[in-house]
């Protein structure tokens, strides 16, 4: 006959805990049975109270010392404890007192998990499953183990047995896109998630899934359907019009976007981030004054949103407000300190502001952190030249060549020194290599140098040029 068990509600739990805590006080031998302190222990490991948890813990197995759970969750607290040894070491013992305990067994495996052994806590759930568990409640456990040393196809054969027992299982769906995307094998993951909307027509989360996964091979209006599919089953999926949008801006079909990052305002709180694409959408359309509105909207309800604060100044840039961009910039720099682009971004507006001390410095920390960041080698020279340390300028473009040694802009910033310098015959050697790599770019960058233009025997070099890929 089973033994039944009082249920407690939160007043007698919070009695318990007084005639507990009473106890201790006055150092006391109060009788507690294994039902009440069931109830303690998961009131303080509920509450996150790790000293009088681990008091309670003790007291139970002194008191208790043939309930074997009292144990199980003292190696757990060992593992909360990152003390991995000392767990395994328990459970082991208890697993030779209870070979057929299952909770020891799975406690066994999470520790193992914990301590990055993936293989062994796979062992550990099979063997479970051997000695009779219900192999289904560890089917996904033994996925997630899969998933954790990269062997996503074996992880996919574990979550397609959940779903064969759980058809409404859509943790399960979510892990199988998760691994198809980590082997970007998306032709499995559409071929998968197509049959399975085709037996399960009313699965919202597959239809998500089949979405997102011809979004991944850029099938943009295939996937808008099938998130279509999902908001028609659940208009409430505020993830499928997020996800549309997304497939919109794609499409270039910014205003539909905007229409789509609406909607899901109607069914959750508004955040920084969709404000941003708002804000992004407005700009590709040149509407500005919408942009920064959005913009704004996003860091004011997420502060800590760099990509915000980068576009707010971006906008400020394009407006040639230097002195406005750069409070905005910085703030980017603030959130994220480490991200290369945004400080070479913010060395881009001192250089605008003609503050050369403070663009060298950040232009300097990028090439040493970042080196094959595009043009920062061509930048620093030309910072170094502007501020006349011309042989510095030139070492730079040494080393960026080193880094990068096809990239044309470092070869032109080569030729406009060299004919600054007057070795004409020099400068136009370098100038035939950078329109070697690229002559697009190399004549975009000529028509921005007003004096270039005037250069008689330059215009020659590159109408001979013309002519000789024409006639190529």
């Amino acid at each position: 006959m089973e033994e039944e068990y009082e249920e407690y509600n939160e007043e007698d739990v919070k009695k318990l805990i007084a005639r507990f805590e009473s106890n201790l006080s006055s150092g006391g031998s109060t009788y507690f049975d294994v039902e009440e302190f069931e109830e303690i222990i998961d009131y303080y490991d509920y509450n996150q109270n790790p000293n009088r948890l681990e008091l309670a813990l003790r007291t139970a197995t002194d008191i208790h010392p043939h309930h074997i759970n009292f144990r199980i969750k003292q190696a757990q607290r060992y593992s909360a404890n990152k003390r991995y040894n000392k767990a395994v070491d328990l459970l082991e013992k208890l697993i030779n007192i209870e070979p057929n305990n299952f909770l020891i067994r799975q406690s066994l495996a999470h520790v193992y998990s914990r301590m990055k052994k993936h293989n062994k806590a796979i062992e550990c759930y099979l063997e479970t499953i051997e000695r009779g568990a219900h192999a289904v409640d560890l089917w996904m456990n033994i996925a997630y183990e899969y998933e954790s040393i990269g062997e996503y196809k074996t992880a996919v054969k574990y979550l397609e047995m959940v779903l064969k027992d759980d058809e409404d299982d859509d943790g399960a769906l979510y892990e199988i896109l998760f691994c198809y995307e980590m082997v970007k094998d998306h032709d499995k993951s559409i071929a998968f998630f197509q049959d399975w909307v085709d037996e399960h027509p009313y699965s919202k989360v597959a239809w998500f899934n089949l979405g997102i996964s011809y979004s991944n091979v850029e099938l943009f209006e295939k996937a808008i359907e099938a998130y279509d599919f999902t908001t028609a089953i659940d208009e409430t999926f505020a993830s499928a019009y997020f996800n549309k949008a997304n497939a919109l801006i794609n499409m270039k079909k910014y205003h539909e976007a905007i229409v789509q990052f609406n909607e899901t305002f109607k069914y959750e709180q508004a955040d920084g981030v969709t404000h941003m694409y708002i804000g992004q959408c407005y700009e590709h359309m040149d509407d500005l004054d919408n942009a920064l509105r959005h913009y704004l909207q996003s860091v004011e309800i997420n502060d800590r949103l760099a990509e915000a604060w980068v576009n707010i100044g971006m906008v400020y840039e394009k407006l040639n407000n230097y002195k406005k961009a750069m409070p905005f910039i910085l703030e980017a720099v603030q959130v994220e300190p480490d991200n290369m682009e945004f400080q070479y971004l913010l060395g881009d507006v001192y250089v605008e502001l003609e503050d050369y001390e403070k663009a060298l410095a950040i232009y300097e920390m990028v090439s040493e952190k970042k080196p094959e960041t595009k043009d920062i080698w061509y930048d620093l020279s030309g910072v170094y030249w502007e501020m006349d340390a011309k042989m510095k300028a030139l070492e730079t473009l040494e080393k960026g060549l080193l880094v990068n040694p096809k990239n044309c802009k470092i070869h032109f910033r080569r030729f406009e020194f060299a004919y600054e310098q007057g070795r004409t015959k020099m400068s136009y050697q370098y100038l035939n290599q950078a329109m070697e790599l690229d002559s697009k770019i190399t004549m975009q960058l000529i028509s921005e140098v007003a004096l270039l233009n005037t250069d008689g025997n330059l215009l020659d070099i590159i109408e001979d040029y013309k002519r000789k890929n024409e006639e190529e």
